[in-house]
């Protein structure tokens, strides 16, 4: 396979090859609103990205900015402010922010103290962030005290065509659960609302995440709390004490369904739940034998949309050579386990199989005591460790597991430049993050060192076929190119192109990147 490294910095708006299925143009170097920071890319219409923008200086402005770039040159068409004073002029506070149908959705909620409300407001902008319909009143708990309001939670169909609002009510540990869907269209309207009563007691019961289908049926997946009280020590030790439920509701039926997904005496450490283009619902996570916050091993649940039954479940322990890829043969062989690992993705495979991206990340809070002052520090370091890769049949078991080697630390910045961005395009998936210079002279992965310095790093690619081959190389130099690349900030406009972000100081980048074949 054909390589084009990069010698130099390339010019604006000229395209450089990184791999041979990728190219990145970089557009121009933008100079940021002071004290602010981008948050997110909200969406794209084909000609331009549309993205959030938010203040953080500790007496800023509140109110959020939306920013629309060209995608022909990346360059910045309009920076706005939007306000979140509502038409009784109190301040609200933001929720979410949605780019859907050549519209801007703006979610926001304000708790009453008078009327013991806490509502949920909208507003639709267009496309130059001009007001198309003002602050609408979508939805209102009743809530006694602002301690404890109750919650909003939005969400975008899969075709991007409707908003599904989840309004739940103030916890209540010793009532029943109840909580309240609602689908919008663009215009704010309510399509249909359904209450929803599981069978279960407020404090045992968690949403975990939701999918709505674009024809508004919606998927929920749920961590269900076992009664610690009824179980013995060593029954609250040794087995799970919670497990995992996924509720389907179909609202032309109007019938709320039920799946159970638990692997006792198995502990799942982590799941992710999504549908495949039939409607069939995909569970597939980590599981650990000693406790939720290890993992060896992963599992897999296809539910049959139509039969409404469980058609696929499995389990499978790491192989002893993937493990030992982190630890010793002795160890692996007495039964220790990874820890540390958040499943970041789940990838469906044209066969009906998954897989399953995870990252290490974990925090350590160190203290330190002046004894001069009296006075104590705290200094938050952030770790974001190896990716590793893992590739499920149908049935449950594991093709193939693989280790992308990775080691990053900060410190009191959450990470800013730290973790990945990460696309599929065919069968070849990508990985982008920055990594120590010295790495790529070093050939044994056990002796990499970690990336410390983002000034100092270079952005680095690494490709895996549907197989687990994997390739790496660089991408840039982040100190070549004046910028540094936020990997977490990134979007995936569709199968063959994506765009990324780099900032340095108060200037930032956006690059157009052309990923596959």
């Amino acid at each position: 396979m054909p390589r084009f490294p990069v010698i130099a910095v390339i010019g604006f708006l000229l395209p450089f090859y990184v791999h041979a299925q990728m190219e990145i143009t970089w557009g121009v170097p933008q100079k940021e609103i002071r004290k602010t920071e981008m948050q997110d890319m909200i969406g794209q219409d084909g000609s331009y990205i549309y993205a959030l923008r938010s203040d953080y200086s500790l007496f800023g402005d509140r109110d959020p900015i939306v920013e629309r770039y060209k995608l022909s040159d990346l360059t910045l068409g309009y920076s706005k402010s939007i306000s979140l004073k509502g038409n009784d002029g109190k301040e609200y506070d933001l929720e979410s922010i949605y780019f859907m149908s050549g519209n801007i959705l703006v979610f926001a909620s304000h708790y009453d103290r008078d009327k013991n409300e806490n509502t949920l407001f909208a507003e639709v902008l267009d496309d130059h962030c001009n007001k198309y319909k003002g602050w609408t009143q979508v939805a209102t708990i009743f809530s006694e005290k602002k301690s404890n309001p109750g919650s909003f939670y939005t969400g975008m169909s899969i075709d991007s065509s409707r908003i599904l609002l989840v309004v739940n009510p103030p916890y209540d540990k010793y009532a029943n659960e109840k909580f309240t869907l609602q689908l919008i269209d663009k215009e704010l309207s309510t399509v249909w609302q359904k209450d929803i009563v599981p069978p279960y007691k407020d404090e045992f019961f968690a949403l975990d995440n939701f999918i709505v289908a674009a024809n508004g049926d919606v998927y929920m997946l749920a961590t269900i709390s076992k009664d610690k009280s009824v179980m013995s020590r060593t029954e609250r030790r040794t087995t799970p004490t919670y497990y995992h439920s996924v509720l389907v509701y179909e609202h032309a039926s109007d019938l709320l369904k039920e799946y159970s997904v638990q692997i006792d005496p198995k502990f799942i450490s982590d799941v992710k739940m999504t549908i495949d283009s039939s409607g069939n619902i995909i569970c597939a996570g980590f599981y650990s034998n000693k406790s939720s916050y290890n993992i060896i091993g992963s599992f897999y649940l296809k539910i049959d949309k139509q039969t409404k039954e469980i058609t696929k479940m499995g389990t499978m322990d790491f192989a002893q050579d993937f493990l030992t890829q982190f630890m010793s043969e002795k160890k692996a062989a007495k039964g220790n386990e990874l820890s540390n690992y958040i499943l970041r993705h789940l990838v469906l495979r044209d066969d009906g199989g998954a897989v399953l991206v995870a990252e290490q990340y974990y925090e350590i809070l160190v203290q330190n005591y002046d004894p001069a002052s009296h006075m104590y520090t705290y200094t938050y370091y952030y770790y974001y460790n190896d990716i590793i890769v893992v590739s499920i049949n149908p049935d449950g078991t594991i093709a193939w597991e693989k280790k992308i080697p990775k080691y990053q630390l900060s410190r009191n910045d959450g990470g800013y430049y730290s973790s990945f961005a990460f696309a599929v395009s065919g069968n070849t998936m990508y990985f982008m993050f920055n990594d120590n210079s010295k790495n790529l002279k070093i050939a044994n992965a056990n002796n990499y060192r970690y990336m410390q310095n983002p000034k100092r790093s270079t952005a680095i690619l690494v490709t895996m076929d549907s197989n687990g081959n994997q390739d790496r190389q660089a991408m840039f130099s982040n100190n070549d190119l004046k910028i540094i690349l936020r990997p977490k900030l990134f979007m995936q406009m569709n199968e063959h192109r994506m765009i990324l972000y780099g900032e340095r100081r108060n200037t930032y980048k956006l690059a157009d990147v052309k990923i596959g074949d």
